[in-house]
């Protein structure tokens, strides 16, 4: 048998620390009864656990209902498990009796990330793109340059959803919010990074072309491109370039300039931000851009100018620290086989 990842260790430790049984969590970790028992000896728990204190609101019986609620059925918010329990059990509490009973029994309410819908084709596709790089060095990912557009608010964020989860676990489709590519007072900008820094970022407009598109490459691209390799002292054909599979990005007068220089393209998996590190810069950005001023911007040309003062303020340091990450998001997308990983 393969050993436990640290993550099925926690969970199995959450669940005996439930009072499940043996069977039943072998059943849902997926792992043998006698392995259950070696973790609980490793633990040094008890044959069974015992609360002392007033009686709760919720029995044992009816809180392990919430839970398997929430981690097993795949229920989202506080409501619809106090729903379950009513008619399953015939049990009415509050909501907030709900959220107690899942904070006691170790569960998180979280943000739901924003997550690409993955579809059972890009789940494949992103599969076998992890297995291909797994065995990656951080020294082969030294070369790769990230690129991708991101739309900047003047007034911040597009809102938030929650739901809960058990720590250490990762993230199902019920979990996240699913969304498309690009959903006034906002500004759409073209940049990439490397292991070197980030490159020149540009604003595209609005609705940027195939046209619009390729003269990014032609000027920001490039220029960046100069300074990386003065930066590495590499040349050109030593790097490679990633970009996702936008209809503006793959069309024909975009891949015919792309075959024809010198630097590879990277053969990317389709909705996989969460394995291109500019997008966690693109959150580093937006988290400066609202920390660092008192007030929102007056207007779009007061937001474009911060956001090139604090685009150019982030370090090679920063680029670095995501970048390393790299054989660590490819484990987690074999783990995950295919679904979403917590980057």
């Amino acid at each position: 048998m393969q050993p436990l990842t640290e993550d099925r260790k926690n969970t199995i430790e959450f669940y005996l620390r439930q009072g499940f049984s043996y069977h039943k969590i072998a059943k849902l970790v997926k792992v043998s009864s006698s392995t259950v028992h070696k973790i609980r000896l490793e633990l040094g728990l008890p044959a069974r656990i015992d609360k002392g204190g007033r009686p709760k609101a919720l029995t044992k019986r009816e809180q392990q209902h919430l839970v398997r609620a929430v981690t097993v059925d795949g229920l989202e918010n506080a409501v619809q498990p106090q729903q379950s329990l009513e008619q399953n059990l015939g049990k009415s509490v509050s909501v907030n009796t709900v959220r107690r009973a899942l904070r006691d029994a170790g569960l998180v309410s979280f943000v739901r990330p924003k997550k690409p819908l993955i579809n059972e084709r890009n789940r494949k596709k992103r599969l076998q793109w992890a297995r291909q790089h797994i065995d990656w060095t951080v020294n082969d990912w030294m070369n790769i340059i990230w690129s991708d557009e991101a739309k900047v608010n003047r007034f911040g964020s597009d809102g938030k959803s929650y739901a809960w989860k058990v720590p250490g676990q990762p993230l199902k489709k019920h979990q996240v919010c699913e969304t498309v590519k690009h959903g006034g007072g906002s500004i759409m900008v073209w940049s990439c990074i490397s292991w070197y820094g980030p490159g020149y970022i540009v604003d595209v407009g609005k609705n940027m072309t195939k046209d619009v598109y390729l003269e990014v490459l032609q000027d920001d691209l490039m220029k960046s491109l100069a300074w990386y390799m003065e930066e590495s002292g590499k040349s050109t054909s030593k790097f490679i370039f990633m970009q996702d599979n936008d209809p503006k990005h793959t069309a024909k007068v975009v891949s015919k300039w792309l075959n024809e220089q010198e630097f590879y393209v990277m053969k990317w998996p389709p909705q996989s931000p969460d394995l291109n590190p500019i997008e966690n810069m693109w959150q580093l950005l937006k988290r400066r851009l609202f920390k660092n001023y008192d007030c929102p911007p007056c207007g779009i040309h007061e937001l474009w100018d911060r956001i090139g003062h604090t685009w150019y303020q982030i370090t090679a340091e920063e680029c670095q620290r995501f970048i390393k990450s790299m054989p660590d998001r490819c484990r987690a997308v074999i783990e995950a086989d295919g679904l979403y990983i917590g980057y």
